[in-house]
């Protein structure tokens, strides 16, 4: 059974402007080492008239991990995000999936950005797929609450460029 990940963002810039923010190889390389992990790396970075893929890979602190989790996996894990963003209507749609390197876990879903007045909302859906018999469910839990951390942490940190530029 897969854990569901809901998450809105508002920002007071319309789509397209938030859009080409996301078209920066300079703000997703701030964005990956503002919200922190360890070794953060941007992987793949390639922007073109039909849209956008972003690769990123980051490990996460294993010290951070609840220890059931911890236990389970060597090291620190790492992880692999990959969005694919394309032009939708008057917004931008995204698929995303993130891999957790090592173990049988993924997130996968979809990412809208859409119009919201003179701003845009950024809406996240996803689920995380942990298929491992009686603590799957517990590792779905963990990654949820991790991911959705993480892009509180990227709506601050996209407001904050937006405000400055």
């Amino acid at each position: 059974m897969a854990t569901n990940l809901s998450a809105v963002q508002h920002y007071d810039a319309p789509p397209a402007r938030v859009y080409a923010l996301f078209g920066q190889r300079g703000f997703q390389e701030g964005k990956l080492a503002a919200t922190g992990g360890l070794d953060p790396e941007l992987v793949t970075f390639e922007s073109d008239a039909d849209g956008l893929t972003v690769v990123t890979r980051q490990a996460i602190p294993a010290e951070v991990l609840p220890s059931m989790v911890a236990s389970m996996m060597q090291g620190n894990p790492s992880t692999e995000r990959t969005e694919k963003w394309r032009p939708d209507g008057d917004g931008y749609t995204a698929d995303f999936t993130v891999v957790i390197k090592g173990a049988p876990a993924s997130l996968k879903g979809t990412m809208t950005l859409a119009a919201e007045g003179a701003g845009s909302t950024l809406t996240i859906a996803g689920q995380a797929s942990v298929p491992i018999p009686l603590f799957g469910g517990k590792i779905e839990s963990v990654i949820v609450e991790q991911v959705g951390s993480l892009l509180d942490e990227e709506e601050g940190y996209t407001r904050t460029a937006l405000a400055g530029s």
